[in-house]
Formats: structure tokens, C-alpha cells, sequence
């Protein structure tokens, strides 16, 4: 077996993982407004991305996402734990995972950089300028950042 790599024609799958609904459909309103043609999914909670990663009951059929944007403060599992499980498993640690969160304080920041973090992003209080940040943050990560292509198997006979 050779592994080879193909360039990626598939859009960047994006998961949006925040117990908001109003913050998801802000972020997907965002997505939708800047013209990002991507797949974009979501769930509500840290243990619901785990189980979206894992291809786990509801979510047995779930693609890999390549980018995340984890809320930090959520019921049960908080985005911090989620993300240390997250960079924790070899099969999700090249997922980019955007912090978008209404937590400012640097020690959060400092401890989400420090579990793996990619970047680290407040939420506006106003609705306009959160979209306008979701905008500048989907536009990096889809239009500069440069996401590596999957390696594909290929037989050799």
C-alpha cells in the first residue's frame, strides 16, 4: 500500500459546537454571508462534538470536520475539556479549532492556547459585529490558512 497525497477538491467541513442556538445560527448566518461554500454542522454541548468526532449513535454517519469553533462555556463538558479530548486523539489533533467565546479573560485564553487551541476568538456582544468577526475568522481559515490534503490509499499491483 502507497500512501500518496491528492489535492483536496472537497470543501472544508465545518462544525460549530456552542450550547447557544442563537450563537449557532449567528455563526451559520455569518458562514452563509460571507459566501463559504462549505458543509457546516453543529451540536450543543462538549460531549455531543465527542460523539460527532466519533462517529458515535446520532452521529454514526458524521464527516471529519476540518474546522471547529468551540464554545468554552457550555452545560456539562466546557469547550476546555472538549478541546484537551480533542488534540488528545491522533485522529482529530489536525482539526483547526477556532475558541469563539464570550470569556475574555486571559487565563482562559492562556489555558486554550495550552490545550491546542488554534485560535481564540471573543463574541461581539452585538449581533453585526459578531457576524463581521465570524466572517474575518471563516475567511482566514478557509481562504488563506492552507489545510493539507487527506492522504488517500492507493493498491499497488
Amino acid at each position: 500500500m502507497i500512501l500518496s497525497r491528492k489535492f483536496a477538491t472537497q470543501p472544508v467541513t465545518i462544525l460549530l459546537v456552542d450550547d447557544d442556538p442563537d450563537c449557532r445560527q449567528l455563526i451559520r448566518d455569518a458562514i452563509e454571508q460571507g459566501k463559504f461554500d462549505n458543509p457546516v454542522y453543529e451540536v450543543s454541548s462538549g460531549e455531543e462534538a465527542l460523539q460527532f468526532l466519533r462517529r458515535e449513535g446520532a452521529f454514526k454517519n458524521a464527516p471529519k470536520p476540518d474546522l471547529m469553533y468551540l464554545d468554552i462555556e457550555m452545560p456539562g463538558m466546557g469547550g476546555q475539556e472538549a478541546l484537551k479530548a480533542i488534540k488528545r486523539d491522533p485522529r482529530f489533533a489536525d482539526i483547526a479549532v477556532v475558541m469563539m467565546t464570550g470569556v475574555t479573560e486571559d487565563s482562559q485564553k492562556r489555558m486554550a492556547m495550552s490545550n491546542g487551541a488554534n485560535s481564540y476568538t471573543n463574541k461581539p456582544i452585538d449581533a453585526l459585529s459578531f457576524i463581521q468577526t465570524v466572517m474575518q475568522s471563516t475567511s482566514y481559515w478557509l481562504r488563506i490558512h492552507q489545510f493539507p490534503s487527506p492522504l488517500e490509499h492507493s493498491h499497488v499491483a
